[in-house]
């Protein structure tokens, strides 16, 4: 191993120890010193719990930016702005969700059931209104128990986001689309915004301990395009996964052969 590359990753190694120091110890923090009386005082706490997720992991971000100097962020402000909004994102790396969580002070999304039985974190998610889901049917008990809550998260001006893919994707290519997302939209009586993500596995390399904290590329979120309520109503829940699929394996290619890369 040269020099450089061994230098290269004693840094990346350092600096993401620091990051998931912070990502931990934050949230101890945060919880503890600040959620805690809120939710005693206050009635909404998954809203007050969902904004101090929000909070801490923009300035989790704001400090991988710092600390990776050749590493962009692009989101576009169709993505900002979303409220009120269900969003449906391919799936790269285990930055996605969180990077999602950044970007939105009201979020909520399906996280397996193995989560919920973290301790401390568990709790933290059930209290935050976040919604488990089987691991063997994605969003099946999901659906049935929590589809109330997810309207009146949505009535409120939060988002529900979802990865359909259920699993980080490889390669570049799309995994089958789980249709639970489809069906809540449908319930909803709501309408789905597509957001593809970009470049997320660069910075956090799915079974990677370490951020490549020196390498030199863009990561991108970009809003490609929507199903209307209509498109939901007047269609079988099959075809409007498939015409969901086929709108990111369009814009996927248009990146891969360069027309719109951002690197």
């Amino acid at each position: 191993m040269s020099l450089t590359r061994f230098s290269r990753l004693a840094v990346n190694f350092c600096i993401t120890l620091g990051l998931w120091a912070y990502f931990t110890l934050g949230y101890l923090l945060l919880m503890f010193v600040l959620f805690i009386p809120c939710y005693l005082r206050l009635k909404a706490g998954d809203a007050v719990l969902q904004k101090l997720f929000h909070v801490h992991l923009k300035i989790f971000f704001v400090l991988v930016g710092f600390m990776s100097p050749g590493v962009r962020f692009a989101v576009s402000e169709d993505v900002r702005r979303l409220r009120s909004s269900i969003i449906v994102c391919n799936h790269l790396s285990y930055l996605d969700p969180i990077l999602l969580v950044s970007l939105f002070p009201r979020q909520t999304t399906i996280v397996k059931n193995t989560f919920f039985s973290v301790p401390i974190f568990g709790w933290f998610l059930r209290k935050a209104g976040y919604v488990p889901s089987s691991p063997t049917e994605m969003y099946g008990p999901a659906m049935i128990n929590h589809l109330e809550s997810i309207k009146r998260q949505l009535a409120a001006g939060g988002n529900l986001f979802v990865f359909p893919e259920g699993t980080r994707g490889r390669e570049g290519r799309l995994a089958p689309f789980n249709r639970g997302v489809f069906s809540i939209a449908r319930y909803c009586n709501t309408g789905l915004k597509l957001v593809l993500i970009r470049n997320t596995d660069r910075l956090f390399r799915p079974g990677s301990f370490s951020f490549d904290t020196r390498g030199e590329f863009t990561v991108s979120m970009e809003w490609i395009g929507s199903l209307t309520e209509n498109d939901l109503k007047n269609s079988s829940i099959s075809a409007a996964a498939d015409q969901a699929r086929t709108l990111f394996e369009r814009k996927i290619r248009e990146t891969q052969t360069g027309g719109d890369a951002q690197e």
